[in-house]
């Protein structure tokens, strides 16, 4: 039973646990045991991947020069004023010479099996729009049947809702909005060798410091050719104090093997309020995390975007994926910095190096990040979790219940940021 007594004992534990590090003291099952209790989902699935999405590779061909371009979308623009474009490229002539051909990579939600191809004419205009099935390899555009009919709704880049838990290994309130962002990403070259990334900081809910960056995984520093900031400068332009999390200002960063990192901001606070306190430090209220505001505890403020444009010093062929995108959050706890990153590279070590070779002891299978395919996902308000499941009282409870069964059995309700539950918990 979690009791009271339970819950000292294991906070206890933990000063023991991380004092103790460097005498080889540690103890994984007792952290375990502290990061169970505090998830308030009981029964996790121990497979899960924490994944709501998944990828394929799709290549079109054609022999009609009309189609000078191709987009790979999420809807029917047609039909949903939602449609994104979840990829794009254009045709060039195949190596038989016989016709033309573009092969793009894309990623939907893991429970969406149909996309749908637009063709374009060169100078930009739609020719129709068809469906496919994920993972159809090959398709032949002349023999679709394209609509071209219907009133047409303008696809927008596909954008994805990054939710963090903030103080990684330690457990938090698991409501994960200590850092929320936005990214979409849109090719602006027909080569690919330029990717914009648009980047929003939209809440910041916890008063603790923590910086932010990307890593673009599976590209390598010496690839990109320069990263710029379109209509701006940097996130944290005018950042008064010293650097103490990320050190260098430079927009493009080399990581510790030698990956391509975008250099977001210092400090998350500074970032959504540029006031210091009276004391010369920056003001580390929450957010856009609460319904109401509060003096001196939180507040609600504009979200700050930024469009990185990713030169390439070579086409990348088929582009950036989602899959690649890995933006992550530096905060200082027990004197060291540690990244908390998206689940596939929970133990990537991208700026930092923390774990020297014992990544094993903290791999309990929770995430303290959420990747949600969702551009306008509401997140809970400050200490609300996305969902809880008490297995003794057989209660599910939050703002999305089905988040907690999705925890729960992660091949069962993986559309559950669809079905908010209760809508007044959410920001």
């Amino acid at each position: 039973m979690k009791t009271k007594e339970l819950s000292f004992l294991l906070l206890t534990g933990l000063t023991m646990v991380f004092s103790s590090c460097e005498k080889e003291q540690f103890s994984k099952e007792a952290y375990d045991e502290l990061v169970d209790f505090n998830f308030l989902v009981d029964n996790m699935d121990k497979e899960h991947d924490w994944c709501l999405t998944h990828s394929d590779t799709v290549t079109f061909v054609t022999k009609s020069e009309a189609i000078c371009g191709v987009e790979v979308l999420t809807q029917n623009p047609y039909l949903s004023e939602k449609a994104e474009i979840a990829a794009e490229g254009i045709c060039s002539r195949s190596e038989q010479g016989n016709g033309y051909q573009t092969t793009l990579a894309y990623t939907l939600p893991i429970t969406q099996q149909q996309a749908f191809v637009a063709a374009k004419r060169q100078d930009g205009t739609y020719i129709g729009v068809a469906s496919f099935t994920v993972g159809a390899g090959t398709l032949d555009m002349d023999k679709m049947d394209f609509e071209t009919a219907g009133s047409f709704k303008k696809p927008q880049p596909q954008t994805f809702t990054y939710l963090y838990e903030e103080g990684f290994p330690l457990p938090g309130d698991f409501d994960f909005n200590d850092m929320v962002l936005r990214v979409s990403k849109s090719g602006v070259a027909a080569d690919a060798s330029q990717i914009d990334l648009k980047v929003t900081l939209e809440a910041v809910g916890t008063s603790l410091p923590y910086a932010a960056a990307i890593q673009l995984a599976g590209i390598k520093y010496d690839d990109v050719e320069k990263v710029e900031i379109l209509e701006g400068t940097a996130m944290d332009q005018g950042y008064p104090l010293r650097r103490m999390t990320i050190e260098s200002s430079k927009t493009l960063l080399k990581g510790r093997k030698g990956e391509a990192v975008i250099n977001l901001f210092e400090n998350g606070h500074y970032v959504l309020n540029h006031e210091l306190n009276d004391v010369g430090s920056v003001q580390t209220l929450i957010y856009n995390t609460t319904s109401s505001e509060r003096e001196t505890y939180s507040a609600k403020v504009s979200s700050v975007s930024r469009i990185y444009r990713i030169f390439f010093k070579k086409s990348q062929a088929i582009g950036l994926t989602f899959d690649q995108i890995d933006p992550f959050l530096i905060h200082e706890y027990n004197g060291s910095l540690w990244e908390v990153h998206t689940y596939p590279y929970k133990f990537s070590e991208t700026l930092k190096n923390i774990f020297r070779g014992k990544e094993h002891l903290y791999d309990n299978h929770v995430s303290w990040a959420i990747v949600v395919p969702k551009a306008d996902f509401r997140y809970p308000v400050e200490g609300m979790s996305l969902g809880t499941y008490n297995s003794e009282l057989g209660e599910l409870f939050g703002p999305y219940t089905s988040f907690a069964d999705w925890v729960k059995d992660h091949t069962q309700n993986r559309d559950w940021y669809e079905r908010p539950t209760y809508p007044q918990l959410l920001y």
